[in-house]
């Protein structure tokens, strides 16, 4: 070996290992782990969002002619003042003029519809008989739950002026949507979707949620109970519930809880006790452990119709931690004091002063996020009307109980017929 040999080997000896290329060689592998598992993370995530079934807007059901199912009514209407052709034109008029009002665009606010649709099958849209508007507000730390009622008198693009919940048995969730945007001047194009069935799943799927209910309640709640296990098939008896008291109710026994507006103020009762729900299930969530969670998802996406682009499920997803630390405040529009009942071919409308009703809504969404004065935002109000219906419904229902004309329904469910 010659001396130059010997003085490089001495020299790389002296030296030690190369650290440079050591740490370059070590970061490209923690590089390419930590790739592979964002890449895993990612690809179990899209395999996920893939179950929910997404309806891009252009390939959703549209109908021009809606079928008997949807004028098939077995509950109370409204009652309210007759109308003329020049009184009608006059109210259009007025409704006409709310687009001069500016519809706010807030990147840190997110708008999605939430509709819960009755139907007794998917030959048709269904209407949208469940139709809250949920605001997140990153900026204010805030998530604003706004019931929409139903019977709310809109102008429905392409159709007309109707009930609010039409607008989906004519085009599904884009049309309820763009509904909403038109008339309320909310910035909203977003919709999820369920029926009252896959509701059920949903609340199963959780594990039930916690409801109080009244011996008012359980009593209307029954019929729907034995009426929606009638058109599902499957036995009622164990559903039924035998009085007042706190219950882990099971999906039957939510969804015909938050059906129910029989008790309380008519409609306005059923909004806050779908809220109540929607609530209590948000608050049920919240002792899921990441397990339990993720097969929560798994379970429930696939009952979900939307139109949510992926990228927005992926910020929804990573923003979910802090979502649960959001305040929550709920609202029901109409507003109380803040519209008229007008009657139009014989069906109720609900017609809100608009101007004065964009504004607050705006305000709870955008703004300090106060509610309405709604009475049923006043928890001893509620109380005193949950009961204040019982009569009426026993009067509709002959003072049996039975609610539905095929038979099924309950009367005063005692321990003897529980035994």
């Amino acid at each position: 070996m010659s001396r130059q040999d010997i003085d490089s080997y001495r020299e790389r000896v002296t030296r030690g290992p190369n650290w440079k290329k050591i740490m370059a060689i070590v970061l490209c592998l923690l590089l390419g782990l930590v790739a592979a598992g964002s890449f895993a993370i990612y690809f179990y995530g899209h395999s996920l969002i893939s179950l929910a079934n997404f309806v891009a807007d252009e390939d959703v059901m549209q109908v021009e002619t809606l079928p008997d199912a949807a004028y098939e009514e077995t509950e109370a209407i409204l009652e309210g003042t007759v109308v003329n052709e020049s009184e009608l034109d006059n109210i259009h008029l007025l409704m006409s003029k709310t687009e001069s009002l500016d519809t706010i665009l807030n990147e840190d606010v997110y708008n999605i519809v939430l509709a819960g649709v009755d139907r007794r099958d998917k030959s048709w849209n269904g209407n949208a008989d469940s139709v809250m508007l949920v605001s997140i507000n990153a900026e204010k730390k805030r998530v604003s739950i706004i019931s929409l009622m139903r019977d709310t008198y809109v102008n429905v693009a392409g159709h007309g002026y109707m009930k609010l919940n039409a607008s989906y048995a004519y085009g599904a969730g884009p049309l309820l949507a763009k509904t909403i945007k038109e008339n309320f001047r909310i910035d909203v194009e977003r919709y999820g979707a369920v029926d009252f069935e896959d509701m059920v799943k949903i609340v199963d799927a959780l594990g039930g949620v916690e409801l109080t209910l009244t011996d008012e309640e359980v009593e209307v709640a029954n019929g729907y109970m034995m009426d929606m296990c009638n058109t599902m098939e499957i036995p009622y008896e164990e559903h039924l519930l035998p009085g007042w008291g706190t219950y882990m109710c099971d999906g039957i026994q939510a969804v015909a809880y938050a059906r129910n507006r029989f008790v309380g103020n008519s409609d306005y009762s059923r909004t806050q006790r779908q809220r109540y729900v929607i609530s209590q299930m948000v608050e049920r969530i919240k002792t899921l452990s990441s397990t339990e969670l993720i097969g929560f998802v798994i379970k429930v996406l696939p009952l979900i119709t939307h139109n949510i682009p992926e990228e927005e499920i992926w910020d929804l997803v990573s923003d979910a931690p802090k979502l649960l630390t959001y305040s929550f405040v709920t609202d029901r529009v109409p507003y109380d004091g803040m519209y008229d009942i007008i009657t139009v071919d014989s069906q109720g409308m609900l017609v809100p002063d608009w101007d004065d009703t964009i504004r607050q809504m705006q305000e709870t969404i955008y703004g300090d996020g106060m509610t309405s004065g709604n009475a049923d935002n006043d928890s001893d109000y509620v109380e005193e009307q949950r009961t204040q219906l019982t009569d009426e419904y026993m009067k509709m229902t002959g003072g049996t109980g039975v609610l539905f004309p095929d038979g099924y329904g309950t009367s005063k469910y005692s321990e003897t017929e529980a035994a």
